[in-house]
């Protein structure tokens, strides 16, 4: 596999003589670049983003110089073909969830013209969460993208023909993961194919439709400026959150955000299918998962907390996890409300939480130190529950089965 991504140059002579090993660097390379990718699954992380380049890479040749009449895109030609694979593939993998995005030096107008007229085109605008077609520099065109979709570099795929500008992404971005590209445009979709980066995890409802979840959040963010202050475009939003207890149906979703969200994740910890389902029959350690929707769409299941009660007197607030996607509507402070109705509900005097830090949940430590808890150590976090913990005025808190209902 690693030799067959190097192609021609898997083998050196120098190497050979040198070490008694035949392979060239780019093996290493290529070998190196999966143990990277495994590491990356096995920590909970996967490809989120896949950043693409136009010319010669989702089609034959330059469109600048050949117009879009002229680029090799299916019809009765081998090349042209299998620029149409590779795109079906690509669309394959974004109906499964994962983020396109293309990052192209190019004339915008001109390569935009090509996606919507080419007839043979598998990729459309609406597939794509961002693009960049101009002549910056890649690396800051794509940094510029993760910080607008809010995902790490590390969740992200760069795909270009052209190794001087993979080679600047690496240099530049080098948590970014850019796999060596070959030369034969024939082996594009099984390379591709090949790359061990997006998981096996079941897929849902929330994943088919990432693309069009991080397009109503431009959406929601463009009506931004129209407000003199942040509680009245929240107010605006139209904000719902519904709150159940963890149900089988929602089992896999509720599983795959426990694996994957880092940032906003009090302890990262990640729970097994199997514990969950225990955890939904033990009446001391349950857990509710939160639905959002807005008057720009439905963001689904995007929340848990889960709550310790071994103790008599206080609740163990022992999850808390949300994506990043409804994080600053103050969702967040709904989660807390939940949890301490619940906690209060069944005698207990205070709620604490113990954040575990990691590198990644920066913005829940945030959170935390402005929530209004009491701070009684470094990573400890108290609420007394003979106050009751405010719902955000901004939203509209629906809940069928909680002690106290919002």
């Amino acid at each position: 596999r690693w030799v067959e991504r190097a192609g021609a140059g898997a083998w050196s002579d120098r190497m050979w003589f040198l070490t008694k090993t035949p392979y060239s660097n780019e093996v290493f390379r290529a070998a190196a670049e999966d143990l990277l990718a495994f590491h990356t699954l096995a920590t909970g992380g996967s490809v989120k983003l896949i950043v693409l380049d136009l010319d010669d890479t989702l089609w034959g040749g330059v469109v600048g110089d050949d117009g879009w009449e002229n680029l090799r895109l299916g019809g009765h030609d081998a090349i042209g073909e299998s620029f149409v694979d590779f795109q079906r593939t690509l669309k394959g993998l974004k109906e499964r969830g994962i983020m396109l995005a293309i990052a192209s030096k190019n004339d915008r107008e001109v390569a935009l013209e090509a996606m919507d007229k080419h007839p043979e085109m598998v990729l459309e605008r609406s597939d794509f969460v961002a693009m960049r077609i101009d002549w910056n520099d890649k690396p800051g065109n794509i940094a510029d993208m993760v910080r607008e979709l809010n995902i790490g570099a590390q969740s992200v795929l760069f795909i270009d023909d052209n190794p001087v500008e993979r080679s600047r992404v690496r240099e530049f971005l080098p948590e970014v993961i850019v796999p060596e590209w070959p030369a034969n445009k024939l082996l594009y979709t099984r390379t591709l194919r090949a790359l061990p980066v997006f998981g096996l995890e079941a897929i849902s409802d929330e994943d088919r439709r990432r693309t069009t979840l991080y397009q109503e959040a431009e959406d929601r963010e463009r009506t931004r400026s129209s407000f003199a202050g942040v509680e009245e475009w929240l107010a605006s939003l139209g904000t719902k959150v519904v709150v159940s207890p963890l149900s089988t149906s929602d089992l896999a979703r509720v599983h795959q955000l426990f694996g994957k969200t880092n940032q906003f994740n009090l302890t990262t910890r990640r729970w097994t299918e199997q514990e969950l389902r225990d955890r939904m029959e033990d009446p001391l350690r349950p857990i509710w998962s939160f639905r959002v929707s807005d008057r720009f769409g439905d963001s689904g299941l995007t929340g848990m907390v889960g709550l310790d009660l071994t103790d008599p007197d206080r609740a163990v607030l022992g999850d808390l996890v949300m994506s990043c996607r409804v994080l600053g509507r103050k969702v967040e402070e709904a989660m807390l409300h939940v949890a301490c109705v619940h906690a209060r509900s069944l005698g207990r005097t205070r709620l604490t939480a113990e954040l575990i830090p990691t590198a990644k949940n920066g913005p829940c430590r945030t959170f935390m130190e402005a929530s209004g808890f009491e701070r009684t150590g470094t990573n400890t976090f108290v609420w007394d529950l003979g106050t009751e913990y405010p719902v955000p005025a901004t939203l509209e808190l629906i809940s069928g089965e909680m002690s106290d209902r919002s």
